[in-house]
């Protein structure tokens, strides 16, 4: 949930001790496509304990939920879009030119909720989204401008998605850069970075094909970004297997949950 002015002092009970958050979190949520539900399943488990953010970071679907985090709305209204949302109302095929399917139904459904105009300057927290140049193939952070665009162009695999044109240059998902975006928080005025990562060591080797690539691309992902290991509290749901396309909603959000609530008391006491 977001922070008021004067959050900080808000108590709540965990285990029967009260708990008082002083300090300034900020998330980093990484890209993982439908995996982005185990992110739901974390955020609902900070809800519940009354911990505040105060700046978030996110790439490709971290980006997704981050802008909806940034905007003011609440945990509750993401678990409902998330519910409620399918493939069909994000993505749309098209004519096959620099990808198969384009992210158009994404923006307009960011700017149905949050407004055609907002620009990431405007939204009540800080927030930045990681995209890639086409060009140069550099980590680009977007910190002001136009919010639904630049959510699209974080979330555009690259040959899948079509890249999205702003201001003059394209741009494609950032995860191919920079999969879990910790040090664009450093800038953002917080005592205590929380990064969830979708793509976290294996629990096993899949022997599945689908399996075994999510295995081998989350390995490369990790590799091409922030360290995980700049991160105050590092939380990686077991998602071991499982693809970043097929929905398992049910799932994803436990597993989100659980890990969530491993981490939890480490959490606590670096925002006490």
């Amino acid at each position: 949930m977001p922070s008021s002015p004067n959050c900080g002092s808000r108590p709540s009970m965990q285990h029967g001790k009260t708990f008082v958050q002083r300090k300034r979190l900020g998330l980093a949520l990484s890209g993982g496509g439908t995996r982005g539900l185990a992110h739901v399943g974390a955020l609902q488990v900070l809800a519940e304990t009354g911990v505040e953010w105060h700046a978030v970071a996110g790439t490709s679907v971290g980006s997704l939920v981050g802008a909806v985090l940034a905007a003011g709305k609440s945990v509750t209204d993401l678990s409902e879009m998330a519910h409620r949302l399918r493939w069909r109302h994000l993505a749309r095929p098209v004519w096959p030119r620099r990808g198969f399917l384009t992210l158009a139904p994404l923006e307009r459904f960011l700017t149905g909720i949050l407004g055609a105009d907002l620009r990431i300057e405007d939204l009540p927290l800080p927030y930045a989204c990681v995209a890639t140049d086409v060009m140069t193939g550099a980590e680009c952070v977007f910190r002001s401008g136009r919010l639904a665009p630049r959510v699209r162009a974080s979330c555009s695999v690259p040959g899948v998605f079509q890249p999205v044109d702003i201001d003059g240059r394209l741009y494609v998902d950032g995860g191919t850069v920079n999969n879990l975006p910790i040090t664009p928080l450093q800038a953002m005025d917080v005592d205590v970075i929380l990064a969830i990562n979708l793509f976290g060591p294996p629990s096993y080797l899949p022997s599945d094909f689908i399996g075994y690539a999510m295995t081998v691309l989350g390995f490369m992902l990790v590799r091409a970004g922030d360290d995980p290991s700049l991160a105050d509290v590092l939380v990686e749901p077991d998602l071991t297997g499982h693809g970043i396309v097929r929905r398992h909603y049910d799932l994803f959000v436990q597993r989100g949950r659980e890990a969530m609530r491993a981490r939890l008391p480490e959490l606590l006491d670096l925002l006490a």
